[in-house]
């Protein structure tokens, strides 16, 4: 995949972690379930997640895949 902002090759991967990440408009002081216009990408209270993402290495921006995810 071509990266949107400085047109080189960007590395497939994967963004991994625990419980929850979620897209958000702003910080939560607590978090456990996202506001309206706010996407849910992953809800695992009890394992980790692992969604398909692309990095650009020279920009510092990684784009991510979260169709099909359980969030």
């Amino acid at each position: 995949m071509k990266c949107p902002v400085c047109g080189r090759e960007m590395e497939q991967g994967f963004l991994q972690g625990n419980q929850r990440i979620a897209w958000v408009k702003k910080r939560h002081k607590v978090f456990l379930l996202p506001g309206e216009g706010e996407v849910l990408l992953e809800n695992n209270a009890f394992g980790s997640f692992l969604v398909p993402a692309w990095i650009c290495k020279e920009c510092q921006k990684v784009i991510l895949d979260y169709a099909g995810q359980s969030g």
